[in-house]
């Protein structure tokens, strides 16, 4: 079982930080004993969640207002079993920086539809369809919809983890 999985987007202040925290808050009530976090391939170090970040995971009950971006490194990698990238092209800059690393790291919605399925036929979703929408700079509405968007596939994970688990 997978003990430890590292989040990555660009800046590590909005879809990371959503998956990070939104993991750590499902395994949590499913009694997954699971290290969570998350990272950036152009954060800056020390920046908060943004706003709307921090309000739309309140709204489910999850506190992220603590959080504060980190850089990715070859380290961090080396110290996460799972690396979860929100888009094709985080993977591929990950896969760039540590290539050592590559059989460990996936889109977020790959290693679902692979693994877990989210109800669908492995290889039903296109690979277009493993982006996750990046809100940064937008409405509300969107940082709603990508933490939906996240929610789902961090919901099946954790079911998957928990039937796995039994």
């Amino acid at each position: 079982m997978v003990k430890s999985v590292l989040f990555v987007c660009t800046g590590n202040t909005c879809r990371s930080v959503m998956a990070e925290h939104l993991l750590r808050h499902y395994a949590r009530e499913a009694g997954l004993d699971l290290q969570t976090a998350s990272a950036g391939l152009y954060a800056y170090p020390g920046d908060e969640a943004s706003e709307f970040t921090v309000t739309v995971l309140d709204e489910k009950g999850v506190d992220a207002s603590g959080h504060r971006s980190r850089k990715i490194h070859p380290r961090l990698l080396e110290e996460f079993d799972l690396i979860l990238a929100m888009t094709t092209t985080h993977k591929q800059g990950l896969i760039e920086l540590a290539p050592e690393l590559s059989e460990k790291i996936f889109l977020l919605k790959e290693f679902v539809a692979r693994n877990a399925a989210l109800g669908q036929e492995p290889g039903e979703w296109i690979e277009k369809d493993y982006e996750i929408l990046d809100p940064f700079g937008q409405s509300l509405e969107v940082y709603r919809r990508s933490r939906e968007e996240i929610d789902e596939v961090i919901q099946a994970l954790v079911n998957y983890w928990t039937v796995g688990k039994e």
